[in-house]
Order: structure tokens, then C-alpha cells, then sequence
């Protein structure tokens, strides 16, 4: 039966070349995808009061008066972000716009 081998460790200085090579886009793409970010993120806070306020008629007028509505608007920004990228690694605007970044 064969077994398997150890991988050999990677050259010296693989790490840190890989790390000066993260490549900046333009500010223009980058600011592109920050808004569709936005975008998703006004909508997510439309749904969140709808579903957690429970205000469905002209969500502008009824909201802005309560402070649970800045808790749930601080709430689901920070989300956002922190949520894709722990688990992609980009947000959706970012991995949008990837091939030109």
C-alpha cells in the first residue's frame, strides 16, 4: 500500500511575496462596487424594518423617530460587511466588479 508523502514545504519568501503582490484597482471600480454595496444594503434595511418593525406603509415617515430603527440600520451594515468577508472574502460589489479590480 503507498502512503502518501508530506508536502514539501513552500520556498523561502513565498508568504511575503505573496503579500506585496495585492494588487489596488482603480479608485473609480472601487467606488462602483461600494455603491451597489450600498445599494444591497439599503435594501436589506428596507426589508429588515419591514420584517422587524413591522412598519409597511412609507417606511420614511413612521422609522426615523425611533432609536431601534438606528440600532437595526447600524446592525446590518456592520453585518454586511463583516459577514462576506468572513465567508467569501468580498463583499457582492466587490466580487462584481473582481475582473477589473
Amino acid at each position: 500500500m503507498k502512503t502518501n508523502t508530506p508536502a514539501s514545504p513552500p520556498h523561502k519568501g513565498y508568504f511575503l511575496s505573496h503579500i506585496h503582490e495585492q494588487a489596488h484597482g482603480h479608485s473609480s471600480m472601487r467606488l462602483l462596487a461600494l455603491a451597489f454595496d450600498l445599494v444591497l444594503i439599503v435594501l436589506l434595511i428596507m426589508l429588515a424594518v419591514l420584517l422587524v418593525l413591522g412598519q409597511t406603509w412609507l417606511v420614511y415617515h413612521a422609522v426615523y423617530a425611533a432609536p431601534s430603527f438606528y440600532l437595526l440600520a447600524i446592525c446590518v451594515v456592520l453585518l454586511y460587511f463583516a459577514g462576506f468577508k468572513a465567508i467569501l472574502g468580498a463583499t457582492p460589489g466587490k466580487m462584481l466588479l473582481l475582473p477589473w479590480l
